[in-house]
């Protein structure tokens, strides 16, 4: 070998090994440039509550925000769906309330891990709901205990219009209405996230009132013993009753209106005891009776002309203290008519009172089960009897007793409006004595009547 081809040679294995030096340096380089390389991972996620309804079913949607991951395991503590290994996992919900964890863990192929965690709270499901209880009635005071019936409230808030207290913050308060009417509660419960209200009307009887007043019989109106007397109780939101009048018959009763006997002259006291489940008011009055002068005394009784007479009426009852006309007399009543007007007209130029089972003769139609009343119109054919002067002095049913009432046709002769006043005197068929005294006669086209005062007999 040549001394030319031996440095070749030399000089190969020197190329060569420098080959090698630097194909070791690169893979060197090569594999420490891979390990600074490695692909880091972060687990993150948040988490939306669907409409920010925190009750139950809560349903959650996930948004995953990791990094570097390129595996999935999710954890759904207590939710409908427990696990998955979706990148971005369908909504998840929550049917029981409670605190659960939703948990990530994330991985590469590098072998890098990385997991979060976070906690989320499902609340009871909510509902809104009361009622009460009332104690007692319905009339003021009203006292009502407050029972709530919600459902996953934390918190409440009571309004009370017009109630003591106005408002509350208890669960289960109670409070006082005293006013009258439609009252609002307004109940607002709330979890810290959601609110929610209702509202309901109660409505307050106005408190207790006490009153009563009477009537009597228009026989009784001259409050002669003895008296009937019809207690009429005019009290309100009361429960029961109870009177106590002495020397009355009944002395005592519980009857809401009673009828009472005042049997003798004097003062009585009435006295009325109302009671309700709250309280109890008592009321007094007093009512005068007068000793029995056995007579009955109408004052300013208008009786009106034929054409007046189913207007004004033309009929008397003293028993009924009133004047009748023709559509109200019937088979009940006409027994009890006294007497009966006819007047031709306005002009008063013939006027007679007749006796009950005799108007028929006067235009009118037939009285049912009509009696017989004598009846003088005209004194001063016959001779004076009694005078006004004398009639305004009979205070007593025994003043008629020298009076005699005879029936002759000179008596019943009709009269004209000549003679104010004039005095006509009349016997009804049980022997009761009586007198009419005209005070006017009052011309008012086809409305004209007489104005008259009445004096009559209780007894015979």
């Amino acid at each position: 070998m040549t001394n030319t081809n031996k440095k070749s040679m030399k000089f190969y294995h020197k190329l060569k090994i420098v080959h090698l030096f630097f194909i070791t340096v690169f893979v060197l380089i090569f594999n420490a440039c891979a390990v600074e390389e490695s692909i880091p991972v972060e687990a993150d996620f948040t988490i939306k509550i669907v409409n920010e309804d925190y009750s139950v079913p809560v349903k959650v949607e996930i948004i995953n925000k990791s990094t570097g991951a390129e595996t999935y395991e999710w954890s759904f503590e207590g939710a409908s769906v427990t696990s998955s290994t979706e990148k971005s996992p369908l909504p998840i919900t929550y049917s029981e309330a409670g605190i659960y964890k939703i948990k990530l863990k994330v991985s590469n192929k590098d072998g890098n891990v990385d997991e979060k965690e976070v906690q989320i709270k499902a609340d009871a499901s909510m509902n809104v709901d009361f009622e009460w209880e009332m104690q007692g009635s319905d009339i003021s005071p009203v006292t009502l205990k407050m029972i709530d019936k919600s459902l996953g409230a934390t918190q409440y808030l009571w309004e009370f219009e017009g109630g003591n207290p106005a408002t509350s913050n208890l669960q289960n308060p109670e409070v006082v209405f005293t006013s009258p009417g439609d009252h609002i509660i307004k109940l607002t419960i709330s979890n810290g996230l959601e609110t929610y209200s209702t509202q309901k009307a109660v409505t307050v009887k106005p408190e207790m009132t006490i009153d009563f007043n009477w009537s009597v019989d228009p026989i009784d109106n001259d409050y002669q013993a003895p008296v009937l007397l019809h207690l009429n109780n005019l009290s309100t939101n009361t429960f029961n009753h109870e009177w106590t009048i002495v020397g009355a018959n009944p002395a005592m009763s519980t009857a809401a209106s009673p009828d009472i006997i005042l049997p003798s002259a004097g003062t009585y006291t009435i006295i009325l005891k109302a009671i309700n489940d709250k309280e109890t008011k008592i009321l007094q009055k007093q009512v005068t009776v007068l000793p029995d002068a056995n007579l009955l005394s109408f004052t300013n009784i208008k009786l009106g002309v034929s054409s007046a007479s189913s207007a004004i009426g033309s009929f008397f009852s003293s028993e009924l203290g009133a004047v009748l006309k023709p559509n109200e007399v019937n088979s009940g009543n006409g027994s009890k008519i006294d007497f009966a007007f006819f007047g031709l007209n306005s002009s008063f130029i013939y006027n007679q009172f007749v006796s009950p089972d005799e108007v028929q003769n006067n235009g009118f139609i037939a009285i049912p089960n009509a009696t017989h009343s004598k009846v003088i119109n005209s004194q001063e054919l016959i001779g004076t009897l009694l005078s006004p002067a004398g009639f305004d002095g009979i205070d007593a049913g025994n003043d008629f007793n020298s009076i005699t009432v005879t029936d002759t046709n000179a008596g019943k002769s009709p009269f004209n409006s000549a003679i104010v006043p004039r005095i006509i005197l009349f016997q009804t068929s049980d022997g009761r004595k009586g007198a009419v005294k005209i005070k006017d006669f009052v011309s008012n086209g086809l409305s004209s009547y007489i104005l008259v005062d009445i004096k009559v007999q209780k007894q015979p």
